[in-house]
């Protein structure tokens, strides 16, 4: 039985189920410290008159030996006793609660009041004393009861809205930037720039970096896959238009000088698309080749096929190429993928140039292609800027660990360097 699918919810709703999560809580707290407090602010006004009450019976007690009659009036609110039967009718009641009785009394009969009942010794008698207390007068009226609560209360509403406009900030702090980011990923512009607020977490901010520096990969991915894609049609259509161009021309009738230069152009056209099969397919293989592993020697040879290969096109613009080999390094890609590294940058060189001459150097450790073009302005020092095939070269270097630099000439040209590591620091 399927089940069912979880609702999602939006940063919104999140936002509005938080908002009320903290209201409901600060009601909760409001209520109680509400209800803790009345109880407090009662308990504390018996608490007073209670001991008011007690400390009065000291002053009667000193009236009473000084021949006071009874009642003493204490206060307008206070009178004491020390004769049960000088007690008004209404209060002969209060008799029968015990000795040393201290608090406030409901009875039906009369208002409430607060009842002390003692005893004192006088001339070596014992005299009781009760000590009544109206509380009427020395109570909280309903009124002002009334204001209390209602200060109270609005004291709590003020605080609950300063408190949820705080949580309602705080929220909003932490999810504009989601819903920022949210916005911009869904944005269907390829020039939309991650942001944040200045304001917000240190991890939003890295975030959004990572997200722009994501986006500028995978921007570079599309860009070497188009021209991976462009290269490798150019590459592999010009030699079959020649193989078909040769094909036609051998049906046609012709001597054997002419027929013999067709079959050349075929096994030439058919030995480059070999090589340039042999290093695409290099690239897109997962596993490396079994010669990625063990080193070779970059042969003299291989190296002048490439110039041999690209001639005709100097010889167009009146261009000399000219090969250096200071030393024979040992690398690890195939021939295949050397002649495509070495005809990109040197096919670049030509391309760049007008007539003058090209180097070719060979070190233990890089080789350099130097002409004497128009040297690198600021798209072209770019690898995207300068030639098409320069990405396929980027993707090679980084297939087999080495790198490319174009950097200006002393005087003027480019200067294309391929560093490449010793087979013995790759291979450890």
């Amino acid at each position: 039985m399927p089940t069912a699918a979880k609702k999602k919810s939006s940063v919104n709703t999140m936002t509005s189920k938080l908002s009320i999560y903290f209201a409901f809580i600060a009601i909760i707290i409001g209520a109680t410290l509400f209800v803790l407090s009345q109880a407090i602010l009662y308990w504390l006004e018996d608490e007073l008159n209670r001991r008011t009450l007690q400390q009065s019976a000291e002053t009667a007690i000193v009236q009473f030996k000084h021949q006071a009659s009874s009642p003493v009036i204490i206060t307008n609110s206070t009178k004491a006793y020390n004769r049960i039967e000088d007690l008004p009718q209404k209060y002969h009641a209060l008799t029968q609660y015990p000795l040393g009785f201290l608090d406030e009394v409901h009875d039906a009969g009369f208002e409430e009041l607060f009842f002390y009942h003692t005893e004192y010794t006088h001339d070596g008698k014992r005299y009781p004393l009760l000590l009544i207390m109206d509380a009427e007068h020395v109570e909280l009226s309903s009124t002002e009861w009334r204001n209390i609560n209602l200060v109270s209360i609005i004291v709590m509403l003020v605080l609950f809205v300063l408190f949820g406009y705080a949580i309602t900030k705080l929220a909003r702090r932490l999810i504009t930037p989601v819903t920022q980011l949210s916005q911009q990923l869904k944005s269907t512009d390829p020039k939309t720039h991650f942001s944040v607020p200045d304001d917000a977490a240190t991890e939003f901010t890295e975030l959004a970096s990572s997200l722009n520096y994501y986006r500028s990969q995978n921007e570079l991915l599309i860009r070497q896959e188009q021209a991976f894609a462009k290269y490798a049609s150019h590459e592999l259509r010009t030699p079959l238009t020649i193989i078909q161009g040769a094909t036609k021309l051998l049906e046609l009738e012709g001597n054997a000088t002419f027929n013999a230069r067709q079959r050349k152009r075929i096994t030439k056209a058919t030995t480059d698309m070999n090589y340039t099969i042999e290093a695409l397919l290099s690239l897109v293989k997962h596993e490396r080749e079994n010669d990625s592993h063990t080193g070779r020697i970059l042969q003299r040879a291989e190296i002048e096929q490439t110039i041999e290969y690209l001639q005709p096109l100097a010889d167009s613009k009146s261009i000399t190429i000219e090969l250096i080999v200071v030393a024979e390094p040992k690398i690890h890609p195939s021939i295949a993928v050397v002649r495509m590294l070495l005809s990109n940058l040197l096919q670049n060189s030509i391309n760049a140039s007008d007539s003058g001459g090209i180097t070719i150097e060979v070190q233990a450790n890089c080789i350099q292609v130097i002409d004497e073009g128009r040297g690198l302005n600021d798209t072209e020092q770019s690898k995207d800027g300068h030639g098409l095939g320069l990405l396929i070269v980027d993707a090679i270097c980084d297939r087999y660990a080495w790198k490319l630099s174009l950097l200006p000439g002393s005087k003027s040209g480019c200067i294309a360097k391929l560093n490449f590591p010793s087979c013995h620091e790759t291979d450890h």
